[in-house]
């Protein structure tokens, strides 16, 4: 846990927190104007971080509105974000709206839809999945490649795009599968292994 602060407060440039100091609570307040900013890790979300971390492919299933897209955000706040991420979402309107949130936080992020390519060497890049298929045809995937709304692989129309995608990304490019509409998340899971890969289900 005090790991878990301390990648936190990296994050909060202009606080010093670190867990199991002995500071007063009124000192904690000066430094922090609520200690209520700080949003921590729930337990799902702190095992998909670390499995991650340790190089494995993490298919999360949890409801909209719990924080699936908040383990992204905790890689990125934790600088463990080794090589570019992707983060791809199944509509343009997705995208950019992505896109503006963390421009707003100030990340160095770029996008890529259909109409739209901007900053697209940026550490981050948000983008419609399609724009990715060439790039891993060539075998060029990112260091991670988050794939919302993975339940679109059913799709009878863009099926077929979200399943390439996920064959063809590299060994050493990392899945994070997000959905929370998906009755059978260790049957992808399953498949990833039979891919050759590790990979891992997170519930909440």
């Amino acid at each position: 846990m005090a790991d878990d602060w301390k990648e936190l407060s990296e994050s909060h440039a202009d606080h010093a927190l670190i867990l199991g100091a002995d500071i007063a609570t009124s000192s904690l307040k000066h430094m922090l104007p609520s200690l209520n900013q700080l949003k921590l890790p729930d337990p799902w979300q702190h095992q998909a971080v670390n499995l991650l971390r340790s190089g494995c492919d993490v298919v999360v299933s949890a409801p909209t509105g719990a924080g699936k897209t908040y383990i992204f955000e905790l890689l990125h706040q934790g600088r463990h974000l080794h090589g570019q991420a992707i983060y791809t979402v199944p509509t343009r309107a997705l995208a950019n709206d992505k896109y503006a949130e963390w421009k707003e936080a100030k990340w160095n992020v770029g996008i890529a839809t259909g109409d739209i390519a901007e900053n697209v060497d940026a550490p981050v890049v948000v983008a419609t999945l399609e724009t990715q298929i060439e790039r891993l045809v060539r075998g060029e995937g990112p260091a991670l490649l988050v794939i919302d709304e993975y339940q679109m692989i059913s799709d009878h129309s863009r099926g077929a795009n979200y399943e390439a995608a996920i064959a063809l990304a590299p060994q050493d490019t990392r899945l994070l599968l997000l959905s929370g509409s998906v009755a059978n998340p260790e049957d992808i899971a399953a498949w990833l292994v039979n891919l050759g890969r590790k990979a891992e289900v997170v519930m909440t």
